[in-house]
């Protein structure tokens, strides 16, 4: 059985490739470290979960593609599974933004000891791009896939040194105007309407807090609409 990723999935493998040893933090169903072994973008893995029944699903695919010797699972949190210097890069992907946040928290020495982590946050990624920014930590490059209407923020990062310049680098990307991915506008109509949904919400409430939401949308949107004016 050849393993067949979805766009995201694929992306994410894209920015893996390069070294030789990897993690997949909460590996699910374990497609990714399979996909990667088998096309030799890395020679061995560790994929972990903190639930059993995924881990379970993930061996079991595993031993189906005969890579038992190659991709070892683990159970367990976060890069707790992991001793310093064990892999090169370390995925976390399909978690929200504040988890990836605590589990780098968690363990600062793994974090900083690892070539690059790709993070793949679902939500709250201008709040994770804010505590890499102030803890440490460089984005090397930023990705987007696409799957149905949602786009996927990818980041790669390595310890290091970066400040962002720009406030909108903090939910677009870093350095985004420079690179002007091809699926930007997309996100950026995704997040407009996300955004709106907030507008139509709260549009003539008087609390203090629906006034506050109505503003920074309005603003938000507004700022968004002026980045794709450039694109």
């Amino acid at each position: 059985m050849n393993i067949k990723l979805s766009p995201r999935l694929e992306v994410i493998a894209g920015c893996v490739a390069g070294v030789k040893t990897m993690a997949d933090i909460g590996t699910d169903h374990g497609y990714l470290p399979v996909y990667l072994v088998e096309n030799h973008l890395v020679s061995t893995a560790i994929a972990s979960d903190t639930n059993h029944k995924p881990l379970k699903k993930a061996a079991k695919i595993i031993s189906q593609q005969q890579l038992e010797s190659y991709i070892e699972t683990r159970l367990g949190s976060g890069l707790s599974v992991l001793k310093l210097g064990e892999v090169e890069a370390v995925v976390m992907a399909g978690m929200g933004g504040l988890l990836i946040r605590d589990l780098l928290e968690a363990e600062p020495l793994v974090a900083q000891d690892v070539k690059k982590l790709v993070l793949q946050p679902m939500n709250n990624q201008a709040v994770l791009r804010r505590y890499l920014e102030t803890h440490g930590f460089k984005i090397i490059k930023e990705d987007l896939a696409q799957e149905m209407d949602r786009v996927y923020e990818i980041m790669v990062v390595a310890p290091g040194e970066m400040i962002m310049t720009n406030p909108l680098e903090y939910e677009l990307g870093f350095e985004f105007d420079k690179n002007k991915h091809r699926l930007l506008e997309t996100l950026i109509n995704r997040k407009i309407g996300l955004e709106q949904k907030i507008l139509i919400s709260t549009e003539g409430k008087a609390t203090p807090v629906a006034k506050r939401q109505f503003e920074e949308s309005s603003i938000f949107i507004q700022k968004l609409n002026e980045v794709k004016k450039c694109l």
